[in-house]
Order: structure tokens, then C-alpha cells, then sequence
């Protein structure tokens, strides 16, 4: 048995001599540590988180809060935003961590500056080196303004709505949902508001507004994101639509008004010249537009932009064959091809992006002829939105919808009910009763509006409601913003009246 036994023994440690080695004890040390005999591991690369960059802090209109904006690098899911009183210690720093934002509120104990940091936090947890700035908030609540009130909505559809490298606009935030690639014509409504916004602040902040002309220039490069893509094309903005074609030459139009730069305006009536107005076709009801190039129905949403467009290329250039088309299409509208005037509705259902343009498109003619019916139909129908129960809920515009185009709605009409009040041609009791009913509106929104969520303080479908969560949508945002920023076209003339 013993024999057997030694048998096997040698027979395991012939098959398994490592198993019976003797190691010398550096020998043994060294496999221990490295795991293999002579070879040394490397030390694993240490993760290199960038840091943020463009950390900045600035006042609000309330004491004691500041407003933090920055810019995360790409790895960073998670920024961890830290402030202390100067003079304190920072163990003692209070913290907030903002995800998928580049901004957020902060609310401080006391007066007195600030410390704030920011770190950038990747998908495993690793951290960047802090970025420190300091900041002192305001030390007494500022009265407040619509300009102020302006400056936030539309720096909330700026930053949570547009692509900044292409100045163009998604449906959702951060196109979370994936759907904007077929974002066209709303993009002429979500620029246009902020073209009265630097308008509203060239003058005051001149670093934001070259910040705003650049995005007009990246909003021109990139055909404001017209999915057509024709070659034959030159000016990047041909669309199978005829309203969406209009719409976006309206934009250009305001944009070289707004700058000086006559690119916008001679691209809009290149657009107009070519492939607008030479789809106009006659019957027994007149001559109109049609809907589409493959579609010949004629409609209020693009005979009343069409209108409008033909007025101001006559008022910019002249040319008399842009007058002779817009009294051509006004009277397409007014002679009831669309729907009857009488009681002010331009199209039934009447919805207010019509009611607005059509009217702009009457109160122009009204300047360019001196003709009084058109500034009494200017007035009936834009009046017509802000009286009339089949547009409003609770005396305040109502929610057309929740779909991208319904939601816009009313971005289109505010501005030209703004044009209307300030046009001292217009009716007196008119103007004094849309100024109310606009500023009425914008009041009712404004405490409707979640501050604590900023910058996700968005603009719901309807004003008298809050948005209360899931998806914000960028037409709703538009709306709201168009609402201040015309609000704050008003105060401005006010102040300018005193």
C-alpha cells in the first residue's frame, strides 16, 4: 500500500511539478505581486475628465439668487455645481447636480460674494478638476419688467430648443424625441422671436446680440433646416409647401430690417420671385396661391403669409408688380374664398396665425394706399382673436393644439396684434383694448410659469395652465416667448411716451 501510494505521488508531481517546487522567497515575492513570472504590469491609465468652461454667474430680479450657466464637455453627464460665502470654509460649500442642463438657479443664504464651483462627472463616476468663478448676487429684489420677463423665456427656447452649431430648432428638448428632422416652417416663428429679441437688446448688450447675429447667420447657412434638399436650388429654401416657402421669407425679410445685412431680403425675394408667386393660378374665384406645388387647394395660411410678403417686398423695393399682387391676394381673401369676413373670421375654424397675418398683411396695405378699408379689415380680424369665444378660453387665448404646428399658432399672431396697438393709424379704443387683452395674457402666463424649474421653465399650450411635466414642446415655448418679447415691445414704447 505504501508503495502505491508513493507511486502516485511521483506520478502527480511529474504531471504538476510546479505543485512540489520549492521557490526561493524573492521568487515567491515577485510571482505573488506581478502574477507572473519575470514580467511587470503597467499601472492602468488614470481618466482625465475635462473640465467645464464658460462658468458664469449673473443677477435675476430676485435678492440672493444668481443665475449659473457653463459648458459641460461631451463625457460629462453630470455637473456638480458647489457655492460658499467668501470668507467661509468650503467643506461647508452647499451643492446641486444638474443633469443634461447647462444653467440653474441658485439661492444663497445671505448678501455677499460667492464662490462657485463646477466639476464634470462621467458615466462611471469619475470627476473633472473644478472650474471656480466668483459672483455677487443682487442684494434687493429688482422691480420688475416684460424685458426682464423676455430675456427669460426666450433664453429658454435658445438654450433647450436650438442646435447652436446650426442656429436651428428642434421640436423637443435637446430633440430628445428625435423628430425635428422635418422641422421647417416653425423654424421661421422660433427665429422670428429672437430677431425681436435683439432687436429689443442691440442697443444695451451688444455682446448678446452679436451672438444672436451669429445664429442668424448659421439659421441662413443651413436653409433653416429645409428638408428638401433640391439641387437645382440655389437658395437652399424651395419647399413643395407654398405657406412654409412664405413663412420663412417673412423671417428673412424681418432679419435684414433687424440688421442692415441685405442678404436675408434679396434671398426672400428670390424665393417670392421664383417659386411663390409663380405658382399663383386663376379661376372664377380669382387669382390665389395654392397650398402646394402638387396640391392646387388654396388656403388662408398661405394666401394671407403671400399677402403679407408682397406688401413688404413693395414697401422695401418699390416694384409695383409686388403691390399689384398683394391687392391681387388680399382680394382672393376678402371676396370669401377662404371664409366670410363680416364678423372677422379669416378661416373657419378661425385659428390665430391667419387672423394675425392676414391682418399684418391688410395694415400694410392700409400704409402703402391710405386706403381705409384696409386698416378697418386689419382691424376686425386681429380684434377678432382677442374677442371672439371660439378663440380664447377663460378671456385668455386658447390651446389650439399640441401638435409642433398647432402650438405655434399663436407666435404668429402676437407680433402683428403688437403692430396693430403701436400703429397710432389705428382705431384708439382698438389699440387701448388689445394692449389690455395682450398684457392680460402675458400676466396670466407669467404666474404660470415654474421659476424653480429654470431653465426647464417652460411655456405650456395653453397660458392659464402649467406645464406640469413630460415632453416640453418648442412651438408652445415659441408662443410663450413671442408673448413677452411683444409684452415688452410695448413697455418699451410706454417708456418711450413718458
Amino acid at each position: 500500500m505504501k508503495r502505491t501510494r508513493l507511486l502516485l505521488a511521483c506520478a502527480f508531481a511529474f504531471m504538476f511539478p510546479l505543485a512540489f517546487c520549492a521557490c526561493g522567497e524573492e521568487e515567491s515575492k515577485d510571482l505573488n505581486e506581478n502574477g507572473n513570472g519575470n514580467e511587470q504590469t503597467e499601472e492602468p491609465t488614470p481618466v482625465v475628465v475635462p473640465t467645464v468652461t464658460n462658468l458664469k454667474a449673473g443677477t435675476t430680479l430676485m435678492a440672493n439668487e444668481l443665475r449659473v450657466s457653463w459648458t459641460a464637455p461631451g463625457e460629462a453627464v453630470l455637473v456638480e455645481i458647489s457655492y460658499w460665502k467668501d470668507g467661509t470654509d468650503e467643506s461647508k460649500a452647499q451643492k446641486q447636480t444638474v443633469r443634461n442642463e447647462n444653467a440653474t438657479l441658485i439661492r444663497v443664504a445671505e448678501y455677499g460674494m460667492y464662490h462657485i464651483a463646477a466639476v464634470a462627472i462621467d458615466n462611471y463616476g469619475h470627476r473633472s478638476e473644478k472650474t471656480e468663478i466668483t459672483a455677487t448676487p443682487a442684494e434687493k429684489d429688482t422691480p420688475f419688467t416684460w424685458a426682464a420677463m423676455a430675456d427669460s423665456c426666450t433664453y429658454v427656447l435658445i438654450e433647450q430648443f436650438m442646435n447652436k452649431q446650426k442656429g436651428t430648432f428642434y421640436s423637443t428638448p435637446h430633440d430628445i424625441d428625435g423628430s425635428s428632422w422635418n422641422i421647417y416652417w416653425q423654424q421661421a416663428h422660433a427665429m422670428d422671436v429672437v430677431v425681436y429679441s435683439y432687436e429689443r437688446v442691440k442697443e444695451s448688450d451688444p455682446e448678446l446680440a452679436a451672438t444672436y447675429e451669429n445664429y442668424f447667420r448659421l439659421w441662413f447657412a443651413n436653409d433653416a433646416n429645409n428638408y428638401n434638399n433640391d439641387p437645382s436650388d440655389a437658395t437652399g429654401f424651395l419647399n413643395d409647401f407654398t405657406d412654409d416657402m412664405c413663412w420663412i421669407c417673412l423671417t428673412l425679410l424681418h432679419q435684414t430690417e433687424a440688421t442692415g445685412d441685405n442678404t436675408y431680403a434679396e434671398t426672400a425675394k428670390t424665393v417670392y420671385d421664383e417659386y411663390i408667386i409663380t405658382r399663383a393660378w386663376t379661376d372664377e374665384k380669382g387669382t390665389g396661391l395654392p397650398w402646394k406645388a402638387s396640391d392646387k387647394g388654396r388656403n388662408a395660411c398661405t394666401n394671407s403669409p403671400g399677402c403679407l410678403i408682397a406688401a413688404k417686398l413693395y414697401q422695401r423695393y418699390g416694384d409695383e408688380k409686388y403691390l399689384s399682387d398683394a391687392k391681387m391676394l388680399y382680394d382672393f381673401m376678402a371676396n370669401g374664398n377662404i371664409a366670410e369676413l363680416k364678423d372677422g373670421r379669416v378661416e373657419e375654424p378661425p385659428l390665430t396665425y391667419t387672423q394675425g397675418t392676414f391682418g399684418e398683411a391688410c395694415r400694410r396695405l392700409y400704409h402703402i394706399t391710405g386706403e381705409i378699408k384696409y386698416m378697418q379689415m386689419a382691424e376686425r380680424v386681429i380684434n377678432y382673436a382677442a374677442t371672439s369665444g371660439r378663440c380664447l378660453t377663460d378671456g385668455i387665448l386658447r390651446s389650439e393644439g399640441t401638435s409642433m404646428d398647432q402650438s405655434i399658432f399663436k407666435a404668429v399672431y402676437i407680433p402683428y396684434a403688437v403692430n396693430l396697438v403701436l400703429d397710432e393709424k389705428a382705431s384708439y379704443s382698438v389699440r387701448t383694448s388689445l394692449k389690455a387683452f395682450l398684457e392680460k395674457n402675458a400676466e396670466t402666463l407669467r404666474t404660470h410659469l415654474n421659476r424653480r424649474a429654470w431653465p426647464e421653465m417652460y411655456c405650456d399650450y395653453y397660458w392659464g395652465t402649467t406645464f406640469s411635466g413630460g415632453t416640453a414642446s418648442m412651438g408652445a415655448q415659441t408662443s410663450g416667448a413671442s408673448l413677452m418679447e411683444g409684452v415688452a415691445r410695448l413697455e418699451a414704447a410706454s417708456e418711450e411716451g413718458k
